[in-house]
C-alpha cells in the first residue's frame, strides 16, 4: 500500500477528512500531522513542529505533499493576517532541501496559493480592516487590474483610492508583496528539483484584479523557467490536497485514466463560474490534468464519463424565485445529461457528476433526477461543494479513488460518494438554510453563539438523518454518528459529521 505523507492547507475538513475519505476509498495510506501541529482557525500552526514531523516521517513514505500555507506561514488564514518577514516564511520552507538531500527519489509535490481579493467587508479571515473597506478594496483591486491593460482610465483607479484609507492600501500591498515573494521561493524550490510538482492554484479568483495580474507575472516565469508540466496554475484551494493525494497515487501506480466530458446545457460550458477567471471547459480540463488524468474527446475509448452540470450566467448561489426559472429553462438539458449518464453505466464507464450551476450547494434539479432515474449508488463520484473548482477537482480525486480501489474499499468507496450527497445537498443546499432562518427568527442571531452551537448540531443532525433515509439505495444501511455534527469555524457555513454504516438488521459495523 503506497504511503502518502500530506501537510495540508489548514485544518478544515475539506482538507483533511476529505484527502483522508479519498484516500481510505482507492487503498492509500494517508498519512497527516498530529493535529495539535496544525492551524486553529485565527491561531497559526506550530511550523517548527511541522518540520521536526517531516523530518521524522519523511524515511516511511512514498510520497509527500505539502502545503508551503501550512508550512511557511502556519495555515491559510495566517498567510493573510501575519506579520513575520518573508524571509522567516522561506527559511521554514527549507526543510524540504534537506529532506530531498535524505530522499533524492520521494516523490514531493508542492501547492501555495496566490491570495485572494474578498469581496465582501468580513474580517473573518482577513485583517481587522476588512470588516469596513473589505468590498470597496476588491472593487479598488479590480480597478487597478483594468488600468493596467488600459481598460479603465487612471481616473478610475484615483477614485477608487480614496474610498479606503491609505494605510490600509499600503498593507494590503505589503501583505500581498510578501506572499508573491513566498511563491517565487516555491518557484524556485520547483525549479531546483526540491518539488517534482507544483501547484499555484487561485484562492476565489476573477477574470481581474490584483490576483490575476501577480498570476500573470508567475506565469511569465513560468515561460522563462524550463518547468514544463511540473507547474500547475488554476483556479481552486480547498480540493488541492486531494487532487494531489489521487495524482501521486496513480503515478505510483502508472495509470493515467481517461476522462470524456459532457456537458449541460452544452452553451453554457463557456460560461465562467463564480470565484473564477476563465470558462468551466478551461477549469475541467486544468483540474483533470492537475488529477493526472487525461482528457479525451472520443467517449466509446474513455474509461471515465463525466457530466457537467454547467454554471448558471448569473454565478450566485441557488433561491427558490431564480430556481424556478433556471428549472425550467435547464431541465431539458438537465434530463438528457442523467440519460447518457444511465446509456454510459450500462456501458460499463466509471460515472460521475460534477454539480456546478451555483456555488455552495447542489442544484435540486440534477439531485432529483439522480434519484429518481438511476441509482445513485451505482455512481463512483459526485460533488456540488463551494467554488466550482472546488467541486471538479473533488469530483475527479473521488472518481480516480472509486477506479483504483479494490473490492476491500468498496464501503468506504460508498461512505465518500453518500458524504458528499449529504454535505452538498443534504446540508449546504437544504439544512443550512433552515438553520440560518431559525437563528434569525428564534433567537434573532445571523450565526452561531457558543451557546447554540450543540442545539445547532442536534437539529442538523436529525435534518441529515432524515435526508440520508430519503435517499435511494443508502436508506437504512448508513447513519449519521450520533454527536459526530459540529462546526469546524463556528460558522454556519461549513459542517463536519461522520457516517456510520449499518448491517441491514440495523446493528453497528
Amino acid at each position: 500500500m503506497i504511503r502518502i505523507g500530506l501537510i495540508p492547507l489548514d485544518e478544515r475538513p475539506a482538507n483533511t477528512r476529505d484527502p483522508k475519505l479519498i484516500a481510505e476509498a482507492a487503498g492509500i495510506n494517508l498519512i497527516l500531522p498530529p493535529s495539535h501541529l496544525l492551524s486553529r482557525q485565527h491561531q497559526p500552526g506550530n511550523c517548527s513542529g511541522l518540520a521536526g514531523w517531516l523530518e521524522q516521517v519523511a524515511p516511511k513514505l512514498d510520497g509527500l505533499i505539502v502545503s508551503c500555507e501550512q508550512l511557511g506561514y502556519g495555515g491559510l488564514i495566517a498567510s493573510r493576517t501575519t506579520d513575520e518577514p518573508p524571509e522567516t516564511i522561506s527559511q521554514r520552507l527549507s526543510v524540504l532541501r534537506r529532506i530531498r538531500d535524505r530522499f533524492p527519489h520521494l516523490y514531493i509535490y508542492g501547492f501555495n496559493l496566490i491570495t485572494r481579493v474578498s469581496n465582501a467587508s468580513d474580517a473573518s479571515e482577513e485583517p481587522a480592516y476588512w470588516a469596513e473597506y473589505g468590498t470597496a478594496i476588491y472593487h479598488w483591486s479590480q480597478i487597478l487590474d483594468q488600468v493596467h491593460q488600459g481598460a479603465l482610465s487612471k481616473t478610475r483607479r484615483e477614485e477608487a483610492e480614496r474610498a479606503i484609507p491609505a494605510t490600509y492600501r499600503s498593507d494590503v500591498l505589503r501583505r500581498r508583496l510578501r506572499n508573491h515573494l513566498i511563491n517565487l521561493t516555491a518557484l524556485q524550490l520547483l525549479n531546483d528539483g526540491i518539488f517534482d510538482l507544483l501547484v499555484l492554484s487561485s484562492d476565489d479568483t476573477s477574470p481581474f484584479g490584483l490576483p490575476s495580474r501577480e498570476k500573470r507575472w508567475l506565469h511569465t516565469w513560468a515561460e522563462l523557467l524550463p518547468l514544463q508540466e511540473r507547474l500547475l496554475m488554476y483556479p481552486g484551494a480547498d480540493e488541492v490536497g486531494s487532487v494531489l493525494t489521487i495524482r501521486m497515487a496513480l503515478t505510483h501506480i502508472g495509470l493515467h485514466p481517461a476522462v470524456s466530458v459532457r456537458y449541460a446545457p452544452p452553451t453554457d460550458a463557456m460560461n465562467i463560474a463564480a470565484f473564477e477567471d476563465g470558462p468551466i471547459r478551461l477549469t475541467v480540463e486544468r483540474q483533470i490534468t492537475a488529477a493526472g488524468c487525461q482528457l479525451i474527446g472520443v467517449p466509446e475509448i474513455a474509461r471515465i464519463w463525466l457530466g457537467v452540470n454547467a454554471p448558471i450566467a448569473r454565478r450566485a448561489e441557488w433561491n427558490p424565485v431564480d430556481g424556478h426559472h433556471d428549472r425550467m429553462a435547464r431541465q431539458a438539458a438537465i434530463e438528457n445529461l442523467v440519460t447518457k449518464a444511465g446509456e454510459a453505466l450500462v456501458d460499463g464507464k466509471t460515472v460521475a457528476f460534477a454539480d456546478v450551476a451555483y456555488p455552495n450547494g447542489a442544484d435540486p434539479l440534477l439531485i432529483e433526477l439522480i434519484t429518481t432515474r438511476l441509482d445513485p449508488t451505482k455512481l463512483a463520484a459526485y460533488g456540488g461543494w463551494n467554488t466550482a473548482g472546488n467541486t471538479i477537482g473533488g469530483v475527479i480525486a473521488q472518481t480516480c479513488a472509486t477506479l483504483i480501489g479494490d473490492r476491500s474499499c468498496r464501503i468506504a468507496q460508498e461512505r465518500l460518494l453518500l458524504h458528499r450527497f449529504i454535505e452538498d445537498y443534504g446540508y449546504q443546499h437544504i439544512v443550512r438554510r433552515e438553520i440560518r432562518e431559525w437563528l434569525q427568527t428564534t433567537y434573532n442571531q445571523n450565526e452561531l453563539t457558543p451557546e447554540l452551537r450543540g442545539l445547532a448540531a442536534t437539529r442538523v443532525e436529525q435534518r441529515l438523518n432524515e435526508i440520508v433515509t430519503a435517499l435511494p439505495g443508502f436508506a437504512y444501511r448508513w447513519r449519521i454518528l450520533p454527536g459526530s455534527v459540529h462546526f469546524p469555524w463556528q460558522r454556519v457555513f461549513e459542517i463536519d459529521f461522520t457516517l456510520q454504516y449499518l448491517h441491514e438488521k440495523g446493528g453497528d459495523n
